[in-house]
């Protein structure tokens, strides 16, 4: 027995073994340590009194659902290995073999996954020749199956988008890439390196796989490592399944560049589909847009906000869908309360490509199928493009809920041996085995009556039992009452228990009737699962139908009672929104409360919108609005506002709160120059960047040097000039609207009343009078006297800060009052390092003997200098 065990073991070191011994799952070695701490199952062994003693951990076999979910839930990789014959015809040791492997990106139970969540496994592939990797996801739970190829320094960002449990990787090399990335939630990484990952050996695996003759038609053609990525995925599932995976019946290529890009920086800090707060759905712009009633439309909208579209035809035809769909809200009612009635469509349907369908299940797919009509029926009332497109993609699909209502009973058995599923009329032999099976057991009901007659035995009756079937049990009072032709079987303390020849007879043909029927019905099911089998693609057409119309429905919901506006896309490239509101602030206040704010922003004389105000005045609320308002927009959702008009962003870039990387050595300030190096390497004239506090991480001259330097550098490289918000307590930066065309000052507005603090909300013209600092340490509860000592240092310090042109305030302020060109100059000091030359000229001149045309001339001249530069 040990033997079978390391067998399996040899081939899957890498995987817990769960061994069928009995009545019970057993593990050994190092498996039943592993088990024992995650289970909380006793650890014991096996043969104590050796030297060596074997390790041992085990549960009862019916426990299994319970002890998996625990095992799943920990990212383990699993082995079921059962016993496959009946130990008591066994001749030595019980044959066993592997029936399932789950490991956490290739489970087929929907248990142990998350309902509205793919279930990605991941493969990736990196070309040894170009700078390229091919990923690609497939969820075996719903039959999802896509790939792309980006360039390898992109490859982290779009797994992490992807967001994998298990990942699969055919090279150490790429192991410890991703190893070394620290993924955050952290998946599994599985080495797969059974064959060599060559063009021919792809193209196989993919052909043979969807009977095809050629990778043109899955978009594969020509994208060699997308490819080899998705064959890696397909092989590794196919090596740990033995199930058919038909429901798997179509390969899908997204170019990334179709979509906006938004790294996991952005995701996180913006908070679409997990808040930073409770690292779930919870408070996520996600939790507050998602009000859809099939868990397919859910997991749909949530794939959608992750990728917003950049395809502004794209864009409108969902608009389209959408407003149709809020302007005729009764009838979006109605369809939203036909597909309240269809379940995890999707996954039930994978259970019909791997043939594990139970009667049950088939039973709710006739349901969800069933509402094909009346869907059809509303969506006959709309015009717009989309849903016309999907209206005229839907069947009735009649066939196929005609076989199910006509074969299976309204509630049959879970399992598929034990009967008690077939619906009577559907098939003659069953129905004839039935009639036998009922009219036996009257007889034996009859016979009872007629031996107490014949016998006179009040008390006689007949009972039955697994050892010896039917019997006739007399108790010993009237035990000198026994025909001869009774043959006594068991004695009981009170009793006698007898079996007849007229008895045996009926017994076999009763029982013989029973085990057929429930042969017979296995048959049946598995023919009727069969036929399921071949329709599995126009059932998944209907899944995909069912996503989109539920998605498009929901939004116009969410549109039609949160007041939202439809976005306008615009070429003049301006961002213009009037009275926004931040999508998943307002639902947390009553009616009213939120305060809306405009944005304004375009490519020549406000690119860059500097916001001051204080703590917890609302510029980052602010910040993040607006980027959820652009991503809402090309996910192709109304936003909330009064009114909207925005360019197509290609990216949107965030980097908005402190955080911090320890496991990877990555102070706070770090990583906000990381983050902020990434954005101005990568941004684009057409993307959004959202700035909040750079540079608080660091001193306060390193800070406001670097802020400084980044406005500038956005203001001026030609390649960049992207659309920004930039929120600050640097009061310093707001004398950059003087010297930077494109940057214009805004605050939050404050009032001080009676030594308190009112935040107003709302953002406001021009660069706030101060920061508030100490007045919101008040607020949150610092003691009186260190307070008031701060205000004394605050005054102290502020007659000798320093701006970025080396100058106190207060000497700076002299100056202004008696010159107020001396912001020329100070420029001009401000940027010496650079313009060394320059300044020597200056310095060099002769003043006293220049004439006003010679003196125009020389800053003529000095004026072509800094231009040339």
């Amino acid at each position: 027995m040990l033997r079978q065990f390391l067998e399996v073991k040899e081939a899957h070191p890498d995987k817990l073994v769960l061994f069928r011994m009995g009545d019970f799952y057993e593990t050994f070695f190092e498996d039943a340590k592993t088990a024992s701490r995650i289970l909380g199952i006793t650890l014991t062994a096996r043969n104590k009194n050796d030297e060596n003693p074997i390790p041992l951990a085990g549960f009862p076999y019916h426990a299994l659902k319970n002890y998996m979910d625990k095992l799943v839930q920990n990212n383990m990789k699993v082995v079921i290995c059962e016993q496959i014959e009946d130990p008591k015809l066994a001749k030595g040791i019980v044959k066993r073999d592997i029936t399932e492997i789950i490991t956490p990106g290739a489970i087929l139970d929907t248990q142990y996954i998350e309902k509205n969540e793919f279930n990605y496994l991941a493969a990736v592939y990196k070309s040894p020749k170009k700078d390229k990797t091919g990923i690609a996801g497939i969820d075996i739970s719903t039959g999802e199956f896509i790939f792309t190829e980006v360039f390898s320094e992109l490859a982290i960002d779009e797994i992490q988008r992807i967001n994998p449990a298990e990942i699969v990787v055919c090279s150490k090399e790429d192991e410890e890439r991703i190893k070394n990335a620290r993924l955050n939630p952290e998946p599994v990484i599985s080495m797969f390196d059974h064959w060599n990952f060559d063009v021919k050996e792809t193209s196989s695996v993919l052909l043979n796989h969807f009977k095809i003759n050629s990778l043109e038609s899955l978009g594969a053609k020509n994208k060699p490592c997308g490819a080899t990525a998705a064959a890696l995925a397909l092989s590794y599932v196919k090596s740990l399944k033995k199930e058919e995976l038909k429901h798997i019946s179509n390969l899908r290529f997204y170019h990334r560049g179709d979509y906006m890009m938004l790294d996991e920086v952005s995701r996180r800090n913006l908070e679409l589909t997990k808040s930073m707060r409770y690292n779930s759905k919870q408070g996520s712009l996600l939790s507050v847009i998602d009000k859809t009633q099939t868990p397919m439309g859910s997991r749909l909208l949530s794939s959608n906000l992750i990728s917003p579209l950049l395809n502004q035809r794209k864009i409108e035809d969902r608009l389209d869908a959408v407003e149709e769909l809020k302007n005729q809200i009764i009838l979006n009612e109605d369809l939203r309360e036909i597909l309240k009635e269809i379940g995890d469509l999707s996954r039930i349907i994978s259970k019909v490509g791997t043939k594990r369908i139970n009667p049950r299940e088939v039973i709710a797919l006739g349901n969800y199928l069933s509402a094909a009509p009346r869907i059809i029926a509303v969506m006959n009332n709309f015009k717009s493009k989309k849903l016309k497109t999907l209206y005229d993609n839907i069947f009735d699909y009649n066939d196929i809920c005609s076989l199910i209502k006509n074969s299976v009973i309204d509630n049959p058995s879970a399992t598929i041996t034990d009967g008690n599923i077939i619906r009577d009329g559907f098939n003659n032999e069953l129905d004839d085995l039935r009639s036998v099976s009922r009219d036996g057991k009257s007889w034996i009901a009859r016979l009872e009556t007629e031996e107490k007659k014949q016998t006179g035995i009040p008390s006689l009756k007949i009972g039955y039992n697994k050892v010896f079937g039917y019997y006739l049990e007399v108790t010993k009072t009237h035990k000198d009452k026994i025909p001869e032709h009774y043959i006594r079987k068991q004695t009981l303390v009170n009793s006698e228990r007898y079996i007849s020849p007229q008895l045996k007879e009926y017994e076999n043909k009763v029982l013989g009737a029973e085990e057929r029927i429930k042969n017979l019905e296995h048959e049946i099911f598995t023919l009727i699962r069969e036929q399921l089998y071949e329709n599995i693609e126009i059932m998944q057409q209907y899944v995909s139908i069912v996503a989109e119309i539920d998605v498009l429905s929901n939004l116009a919901h969410i549109a039609y009672n949160r007041n939202y506006c439809r976005p306008v896309f615009n070429d003049k490239d301006t961002l213009e929104i009037i009275d926004g509101r931040h999508p998943v602030i307002e639902t947390m206040l009553k009616s009213g409360e939120f305060i809306p704010n405009d944005v304004s922003l375009n490519g020549t004389d406000c690119l860059i919108a500097l916001i001051t105000g204080p703590n917890m005045a609302g510029k980052s609320t602010y910040l993040r609005q607006t980027g959820l308002l652009a991503i809402m927009a090309q996910l192709g959702s109304f936003v909330p506002a009064k009114s909207a008009s925005m360019p197509i962003f290609d990216k949107v870039f965030t980097r908005v709160g402190a955080s911090d990387n320890l496991a990877q050595g990555q102070s706070t300030f770090l990583v906000e120059m990381i983050e902020t190096a990434n954005i101005l390497n990568s941004a684009t004239k057409n993307s959004l960047i959202l700035l909040d506090e750079i540079g608080r991480g660091t001193s306060t001259f390193d800070g406001l040097s670097l802020a400084w330097s980044i406005v500038e550098y956005i203001h001026n490289q030609k390649r960049l000039r992207s659309k920004t918000l930039f929120a600050t307590h640097y009061h310093e930066l707001t004398e950059l609207e003087y010297v930077l065309s494109g940057v214009k000052n805004f605050n939050i507005a404050v009032r001080e009343w009676n030594d308190e603090m009112i935040f107003l909300r709302k953002i406001e013209r021009g660069d706030a009078d101060q920061s508030y600092g100490i007045q919101v340490a008040r607020l949150a509860g610092v003691p009186d006297k260190v307070v008031k000592r701060a205000k004394q240092i605050l005054a102290n310090l502020e007659q000798h800060e320093l701006s970025p042109q080396g100058l106190t305030k207060k000497i700076k302020k002299q100056l202004s009052q008696l010159s107020p060109q001396m912001d020329i100059f100070e420029v001009m000091i401000e940027k010496s390092e650079e313009k060394n030359e320059i300044i020597e000229e200056i310095k060099n001149a002769d003043l006293d003997n220049m004439t006003p045309k010679d003196a125009m001339r020389f800053l003529i001249e000095l004026q072509q200098k800094i231009e040339e530069d």
